[in-house]
Parts: structure tokens; sequence; C-alpha cells
């Protein structure tokens, strides 16, 4: 995505020009949904949170003050209406997973190819429930966000470093986890 048009649909926004508005919405609603998803994981309050994430964007998109990238500020949204949803739900604002997304499997590889790939992906959803909530949300945000250290640290308020210490720290135990893994087997 190009940051100087999501800056200036954003600014177009900021003017209540709901044809930015349905631009941004289209260029960001799966992203925002995938994240959401990953936080809650539950698909109604997804879709209501989703809603929630782009009507405040409609509401603030004056207030954006570029100290970061539209994207990082919409998924900061995000979050923020995630975490609200889990303390009215259940009371524990960390509960951060990450779904390993499924693919369509590939018709040219054999049964036991895509058994064991389903296997892969089973073990490695098993594997990163185990890490720590930190450690899920700086994956998801370095991986499948494919946000910049520094990004990441600005959205959830630490130091880049720290960022730089979670990914690492969560990567290697994740290696650990899929090497028992393979040996039970």
């Amino acid at each position: 995505m190009d940051c100087d048009s999501d800056q200036a649909l954003l600014a177009a926004v900021a003017r209540t020009d709901s044809t930015a508005f349905d631009e941004l919405y289209r260029r960001y609603e799966r992203r925002v949904h995938g994240y959401l998803r990953s936080i809650v994981r539950d698909e109604a309050m997804t879709e209501d949170l989703v809603i929630d994430t782009m009507t405040e964007v409609w509401r603030a998109a004056g207030r954006f003050q570029s100290r970061s990238q539209v994207s990082t500020w919409i998924l900061g949204i995000a979050r923020h209406k995630a975490i609200d949803a889990i303390r009215k739900r259940a009371g524990d604002a960390r509960t951060v997973a990450i779904e390993v997304s499924l693919q369509v499997p590939d018709c040219s590889k054999s049964p036991d190819d895509i058994a064991a790939s389903e296997e892969g992906r089973r073990l490695m959803q098993q594997a990163i429930e185990q890490l720590s909530p930190d450690h899920q949300e700086a994956l998801r945000l370095a991986f499948f966000e494919e946000l910049p250290y520094e990004q990441i640290a600005a959205l959830l308020g630490i130091p880049a470093n720290t960022v730089k210490s979670r990914v690492y720290y969560a990567k290697e135990h994740l290696r650990r986890l899929m090497s028992e893994n393979a040996m039970e087997r």
C-alpha cells in the first residue's frame, strides 16, 4: 500500500469525504479483520469491532498527526477496541492469540503432503498458543501485519528494543517447541 496515498485518503476523510472513506475502508477492512480476529478469536465480535474501528477512523481522521503510518494508527485503534471488548467480555485485557492462517490445499500435492502440512499448521498453532500474550502479539504484528519494529513499538507503547527481544525470544521458543514436537513424532 502507498503510504502517501493512505495519508491523502485520510486527509480527505477528515474533510468528511465519504468516497475517500469507502476507499480507505476497502483497503483496510481485511487487514483490520485479521488482526482483530487474532486478538478476540470470536467472529461475531470481530465483525462488530471492524465496524467500531472504522467508525472511529471516520470520527478521528482529523486528529491524525502523521507520527506514524496510517496503517499503524488504524491498527492501534483496532487494538484498543479489542482490548476494551475483551475487558467487557472476560475482564482479561492481556489475552492475545494468533491463528495460523489456513490455506486452500494445493491440488498438485499428494494427500500425504496435504496431511503433513495440515499437521504442521496444527503443531505451529499449538506452539504459538504456548507463547505469552506479549510474544504472540509481537509475532502477529511483525510477521502477519509486516510492521517494522519501530511501528510496533509505537503501537504497543514500548521501546523498539523490547519489540526486537520479544520477537527474537518468541521465534526461539517456537523453534524449541517445534523441535520437541518433531522428536515426539
